[in-house]
């Protein structure tokens, strides 16, 4: 679409338009966009860093003056799944991260207003300064990730689905025209951010995984702080047990037992989750790091249960309901799953007494294991970590990096692939049979996790660990990745999202559905200037 002396024009008018400090051409501050976890490669011309919707606007007027494609990001954090990169080369990087006003919160109604640039911790550290009995549906990924980037592409959180909870977008689009979703577009409108749908048409549901335009603003439902709260962890020592574990939690959350998101992951998903939090403890405690403290963290986890599987669910509610919850699970996971319940009383507890007799070996031990399972268990009441990000260097063997703030930037190589999957707990297991042989086949070990995300459908999280720095892995994990997603799809379990590298595994030129998305961008955005290729034909 654009040639070196459009992209320069462009360049010069948007320096004029929002100012050279939001413009940014020095390749050295340009190359850490370039540089991704998922290893990929793309030509980006500059970074744009507008700091209002006046300056988005501004924006997408140059890029149609100059037909110079953009590609907007939140804050970037889209790791495995492309980080930064647009999904064409060439594609000039809007970042969004700038714009990070809270705009209004509602204690009443449990809802928020922000621009894409605020993260989870920003808005979880306002809730606690302005002490609102409030709850954010947070997600496993870092305290640094966008609430709106997220939802922008259907992310699932601890207690539901990230895209169910936006609604009231403000949006540039990409014919520069600038509409409000729901009741927004009415002046004075007081309802905007309590009825999701507006009147006439929706047209919310344009926006997430679509490239019409670029949202500016949005409300994002939050949650009432609930009067208890506990995490229920369930541990089956045999795989030939997840059918039963998935049906009997399916159960649960078809009586109403508990209502936010199980999530179920394999041996491998939670050893790479926690056996970097416990060398740290180890480390701590004046542990020579290397490989024989690896093998030792590995040996801590199985004695202390993580087998095949292990389910997290956080359950909200009062007292009553929390202690009728506790007596249902124990009911429904007898004979299937070893069950733990805790909560901020037990945890701290148990802290304290370990504390006070860590000189036993046994008692420290158990301590470390409970410091590494905390972060986890703060997941599931509203907490966010960074603690997290551990998990992407370890698989990959990149012990070096383990303190790096941006996996972008270390040697370590993360892909996902994201089936949904019918709440059946036979089936769960056939995919995941299915999957584990898969990346075998390419060399690859699968690290799973199956979130029961409702009654019906489950959400699949297979992500694939490699070392950059070995081209030879990097393409075979690629393949793996390639094969795997149109595996699911030839078996009826398409992925609810993918990787920059993707889209022609779910985007057909002969399907209407996708034919009818292309019209629409034609409308919404004639000259092709927002995210071209991104889950559409054009």
């Amino acid at each position: 679409m654009e040639d070196s002396s459009s992209v320069s024009r462009a360049i010069d008018s948007w320096i004029g338009a929002i100012g050279p400090d939001k413009v940014i051409t020095d390749p050295e501050l340009v190359q850490p966009y370039a540089n991704s976890v998922c290893a990929s490669r793309r030509e980006i011309p500059c970074i744009l860093k507008p700091g209002s919707a006046d300056d988005v606007r501004k924006i997408v007027q140059v890029a149609n003056r100059f037909l110079v494609p953009l590609y907007p990001v939140s804050c970037g954090r889209q790791w495995g799944m492309g980080s930064r990169l647009p999904v064409q080369t060439g594609s000039v990087i809007v970042d969004l991260s700038g714009m990070n006003r809270i705009l209004e919160i509602s204690e009443r109604f449990h809802y928020v207003v922000v621009e894409p640039g605020v993260t989870q911790k920003q808005l979880i550290d306002h809730i606690k300064e302005k002490n609102l009995s409030l709850m954010l549906n947070v997600t496993g990924s870092t305290s640094d990730t966008s609430l709106i980037g997220n939802a922008m592409d259907r992310g699932v959180g601890y207690f539901n689905s990230r895209a169910e909870g936006i609604s009231n977008m403000a949006v540039v689009l990409g014919n520069g025209e600038t509409i409000q979703t729901g009741f927004g577009h009415f002046e004075g409108a007081k309802t905007q951010n309590l009825y999701h749908h507006g009147i006439g048409p929706s047209l919310d549901g344009l926006f997430p995984q679509g490239n019409f335009g670029i949202v500016t603003s949005a409300c994002i439902d939050l949650m009432p702080k609930p009067e208890a709260h506990m995490a229920v962890i369930a541990k089956i020592d045999s795989e030939e047990k997840l059918p039963a574990l998935i049906e009997a939690l399916a159960g649960l959350r078809s009586r109403g037992i508990f209502q936010t998101v199980a999530h179920i992951g394999n041996r491998e998903r939670s050893y790479i989750t926690l056996s970097p939090l416990l060398y740290e403890q180890l480390m701590e405690h004046g542990e020579t790091p290397g490989a024989e403290l690896r093998a030792r963290v590995v040996q801590m986890l199985e004695k202390g249960g993580f087998g095949p599987w292990s389910a997290a669910i956080g359950v909200l509610g009062t007292k009553v309901q929390l202690k009728l919850a506790k007596k249902e699970f124990k009911k429904a996971l007898h004979g299937i799953a070893k069950t733990m319940f805790l909560n901020d009383s037990i945890i701290s507890t148990a802290k304290a007494a370990s504390s006070r007799l860590s000189f036993i070996p046994y008692v420290r031990e158990q301590r470390m294991l409970l410091l590494a399972v905390e972060p986890v268990y703060n997941f599931t009441r509203g907490e966010t970590t960074d603690k997290s990000l551990k998990a992407v260097y370890w698989p990959a063997g990149d012990f070096d990096n383990l303190d790096e703030p941006d996996p972008d930037q270390s040697n370590s190589g993360l892909l996902f692939c994201l089936p949904i999957i019918p709440a059946i707990g036979n089936t769960v297991l056939e995919v995941v049979t299915d999957t584990r042989e898969t990346f075998a086949r390419h060399g690859f070990e699968a690290a799973i996790t199956v979130n029961l995300m409702d009654t019906k459908a489950m959400e699949g999280v297979v992500s694939l660990a490699f070392d950059r720095r070995n081209e030879e892995q990097a393409k075979a994990a690629h393949d793996c990745i390639q094969e795997m997603e149109a595996r699911y799809i030839e078996t009826g379990y398409p992925p609810y999202r993918v990787g920059i590298n993707s889209m022609h595994q779910v985007v057909k030129e002969d399907d209407t559905f996708w034919q009818t998305v292309r019209d629409l961008k034609k409308v919404l955005d004639p000259n092709n200037i927002i995210a071209p290729g991104r889950y559409n034909l054009i």
